[in-house]
């Protein structure tokens, strides 16, 4: 058998891909490497210099497929490039996992700089009687701060002119089969992916945009919210996930400490709002929730509920059940996890064919968070 041309070593089950270079990109040569190993049982280590960086979409197949990025410091030493943990050999991703839990390295630096971003994480349902539109979730997003993708494709460099038709034309040539593919622009980096379960589209996206310094722009919120109004009158929104974090200003990843992303909201859609256990308070405390999508009062924001989270939500049940939902959290991750333990999650797998945080799993916005069962191994982050 001919050795694939971009391994450097093997170390047991671990396939060491070596680099030198200042970004690392997702190449046909390393997605191909990258699924050959995970369809053998096999996990490829990328191993880097300290002052490399990975891009966006290198970061979500690293997670799709079970890779490891392993960052060699001056002296010798290595870390988790993701979490900074340390790590005594290449050994350790594999008996450890491919992204290392523990206390940072001290040669895993605090990012010197860093810009505002948003990340939205969003499964769509597309309507089975209308044509099917990848990426127009995407535009709307993008333009609620003042962006649009600009290129796409499903390896890097991403060449291609941004053009929704031909982005869905892929995803239909790739049916039944799960598509993924990338897309770029000023400020914006997304990941797409499409596969068919009960012969009904179910896209998700992964969105970080650059969004202006906190207290800049008071009317950010309600653009998003507007935003995923626009998309749901297009196709159904399933689940999604909205977090505030820092990252750098040309969004690409580097071995730093960012500090820690704050959960923001989390968007329900009318479905999987029905698999929500409503039992004692609700809404859960210290959330808001606003209404979409409904027949009467959709996107009514005078019905956000009390800041409390125990009141009434000045939304009739019916509505709730009939609509979609945002609840937007006060204090972060608790009540995001505190959330989550609402979901039916038997019932969520057979709507979407994933778990709900699959996406933002695999794009590293729960490094350290919601570490359990509910993360692993959906369908449509694959």
């Amino acid at each position: 058998m001919v050795r694939h041309p971009l391994i450097d070593d093997v170390v047991g089950p671990a396939i060491v891909v070596e680099s030198a270079s200042p970004v690392v990109w997702l190449t046909d040569a390393l997605a191909s490497l990258l699924r050959r190993s995970a369809d053998a049982g096999r996990m490829v280590v990328l191993r880097t210099g300290r002052e490399s960086a990975i891009t966006p979409a290198l970061r979500h197949a690293l997670g799709a497929y079970g890779a490891a990025w392993a960052v060699a410091d001056f002296d010798g030493t290595l870390r988790d490039g993701r979490t900074g943990a340390a790590a005594s050999g290449i050994e350790d991703f594999v008996h450890r996992g491919p992204e290392l839990v523990g206390t940072p390295s001290p040669e895993h630096p605090v990012a010197a700089d860093s810009v505002r971003q948003i990340s939205i994480d969003l499964t769509l349902r597309h309507h089975a009687e209308r044509a099917v539109d990848m990426g127009s979730a995407i535009e709307a997003l993008c333009h609620t701060v003042g962006t649009c993708p600009t290129r796409w494709g499903t390896a890097e460099p991403l060449t291609v002119p941004w053009d929704r038709w031909v982005v869905t034309q892929y995803a239909k040539h790739e049916a039944p089969g799960v598509s993924t593919s990338y897309a770029v622009g000023e400020g914006f980096s997304a990941t797409m992916t499409a596969h068919l379960v009960g012969g009904v589209v179910v896209e998700t996206m992964s969105a970080v945009l650059t969004v202006p310094e906190e207290n800049t722009d008071p009317e950010l919120a309600n653009r998003l919210f507007d935003a995923v109004q626009q998309v749901a009158d297009q196709v159904v929104p399933v689940f999604g996930v909205v977090m505030q974090r820092r990252g750098d200003a040309d969004h690409l990843i580097r071995a730093v400490s960012h500090g820690e992303p704050s959960p923001l909201a989390v968007v329900v859609g009318p479905e999987a709002s029905e698999f929500l256990d409503r039992d004692g308070v609700w809404p859960p405390p210290r959330t808001t929730t606003a209404t979409f999508g409904t027949r009467s009062g959709a996107g009514d924001r005078s019905g956000a509920g009390d800041r409390s989270g125990a009141g009434d939500t000045g939304t009739a049940e019916s509505d709730v059940v009939d609509g979609g939902m945002i609840v937007r959290f006060e204090d972060g991750w608790e009540a995001l996890e505190s959330f989550l333990d609402r979901i039916d999650e038997d019932r969520f797998l057979q709507l979407v064919g994933g778990a709900p945080l699959d996406p933002a799993h695999d794009e590293g916005t729960l490094d350290g968070h919601v570490r359990d069962n509910r993360v692993a191994g959906g369908q449509g982050a694959a």
